[in-house]
């Protein structure tokens, strides 16, 4: 009879293997691997997987799952480029320190440098007067102008002055119904020569106060002379009363206003305009540090005492209370070009 008494996980059998001829209790079955000599280590594993199942096999594998998992994250990101690597800049030299290999992080206590300029800078960081790099523009028109189709109803208030919208014919490159469009635009603005209590109209025949004229560089120096030898516009009121407009500064723009050449066109307009409108130069700037739009910002931003003012497009730009600003002839004192 068999005994079917339990002894934990164990169920003892009499050793009769007539019973079951293909069963052996577990020291029969693994009695030959507890011999000694080569086989312990075996022994051992089968042992120890016979007792723990199927966690014999999941302990080794959650091992290694461990260890790649701690290598991973104690691991750098990134490696710092090697001298030799085509990454790696040049190596350090005394006072030049080495570009490092990834932003800065500086405390909330950090104490700022100190931004004075050096006893040998320049009074500008840039020289203003240079052309900038661009696109290619006309050099040289035909002399000749036409008026480009288009008016505006009456904006502002007082004294009513009218202008025709022009360019040189042979110009090319520039889409003019976008430059009629931001003079427009411009001139109708709140900041623009309105403020000031006069009133403006496009019209596009008969007789006009002044002419807003795209022309080619050449042309401009007939028009406005080329004592300075730089690229400049002008109004020349003996020339038919014109709002000359340089189309290397339309296209190129200006230091002054690097990056943002709708900004430097809304100068454009606006200050040739003022002239038109019988404003002056201006000189000093005004008294929220802005450059009063009468300054030839072209030219530079320092005033006539030293200060550097900052560009400004526009006759009257919120905050400035004293603008447009202070206006006078230009002397060979408030105006280094001009010789004593």
């Amino acid at each position: 009879m068999l005994d079917d008494r339990e002894y934990g996980a164990v169920t003892t059998r009499p050793r009769d293997h007539r019973h079951d001829p293909d069963y052996y209790d577990d020291e029969e079955r693994y009695a030959h691997e507890y011999e000694p000599g080569e086989g312990r280590f075996k022994r051992g594993v089968r042992g120890f997987v016979h007792r723990y199942g199927w966690r014999a096999y999941a302990l080794p594998v959650l091992v290694i799952v461990t260890v790649v998992a701690l290598v991973s994250t104690t691991s750098p990101t990134h490696k710092s480029a090697s001298p030799s690597s085509p990454a790696a800049g040049p190596p350090s030299t005394p006072g030049h320190a080495s570009a490092p290999s990834g932003p800065a992080t500086g405390s909330g206590t950090t104490e700022l440098k100190s931004d004075q300029a050096g006893a040998n800078s320049q009074n500008e960081a840039l020289s203003s007067d240079a052309l900038p790099d661009g696109r290619p523009y006309t050099v040289r028109g035909t002399g000749t102008f036409r008026t480009l189709p288009g008016t505006t109803p009456v904006v502002g208030s007082g004294p009513l002055h009218t202008y025709t919208i022009d360019v040189e014919n042979g110009i090319t490159g520039v889409d003019l119904n976008a430059f009629a469009s931001l003079v427009d635009k411009v001139l109708d603005d709140p900041r623009s020569w309105t403020h000031g209590g006069l009133s403006l109209q496009r019209v596009d025949s008969g007789s006009a106060d002044f002419h807003i004229t795209l022309t080619s560089s050449m042309t401009v120096r007939s028009l406005c002379g080329y004592e300075l030898r730089i690229e400049t516009s002008c109004y020349a009121p003996d020339k038919g009363s014109r709002v000359v407009e340089n189309v290397a500064r339309w296209v190129r723009g200006d230091v002054a206003y690097i990056g943002d050449l709708n900004a430097y066109h809304q100068y454009m307009i606006n200050h040739e305009s003022g002239h038109a409108l019988g404003h002056m130069h201006s000189h000093v700037c005004l008294s929220n540090g802005l450059a009063p739009v009468m300054m030839q910002q072209t030219i530079g931003l320092r005033s006539v005492s030293g200060k550097i003012c900052e560009s400004n497009p526009w006759p009257y730009p919120p905050g400035a209370k004293d603008a447009p600003g202070v206006e006078a002839p230009d002397t060979p004192q408030n105006y280094p070009r001009i010789p004593g």
